[in-house]
């Protein structure tokens, strides 16, 4: 065998080895889904960040009518669906619950706990979830459990609709 021969053989072996190893340390550490934040009206991606199942994150806003902070906990309940976990508020005002409610089958939990209304959901799922982004003073975020923070009004205009959802990580490439 040549010296050129051997040292291609050596090189392959050397690459195959590398992918043998790197392939599924990448695989292993990737995320299983990617949040995606999308303007509805243009399919432009706003944002994204790689999330694993069951993680949790807050979207957090000032309700329009009661002027304080709302606070919805979501989580990614599969590669396909997120789910609202929880809510809180410390004053009722429209659209806000008050009380438990009964909603396609599912009966919410209300509890008042440390000066707040806390909301708690059996199985409130949603492919993709709806929101037009406050134009004066519902500074719509979310807040991630690394701390990272995403404000809407910093990616797009007020009065925009957009939604969230989740997809399979793998899917995106």
């Amino acid at each position: 065998m040549n010296c050129s021969r051997f040292s291609r053989l050596i090189y392959l072996k050397v690459f195959l080895a590398i992918i043998w190893v790197v392939l599924p340390a990448v695989w292993l550490a990737a995320p299983s889904t990617v949040l995606i934040v999308q303007d509805h009206q243009t399919g432009e991606v706003l944002f994204k960040k790689g999330m694993n199942i069951d993680e949790s994150f807050t979207l957090e806003y000032v309700h329009s009518i009661t002027k304080q902070p709302v606070q919805e906990i979501f989580y990614v309940k599969d590669k396909d669906t997120l789910a609202l976990k929880e809510m809180y508020y410390d004053s009722f005002g429209s659209n806000l619950p008050v009380g438990p409610e009964k909603l396609a089958g599912e009966t919410t939990t209300f509890i008042v706990e440390d000066n707040y209304y806390k909301i708690t959901y059996e199985n409130r799922v949603f492919d993709r979830v709806p929101l037009r982004v406050g134009q004066v003073v519902a500074d719509h975020q979310l807040i991630f459990q690394d701390g990272k923070r995403l404000r809407f009004a910093d990616v797009t205009k007020g009065g925009s609709y957009i939604i969230f959802y989740v997809r399979p990580f793998f899917d995106l490439f």
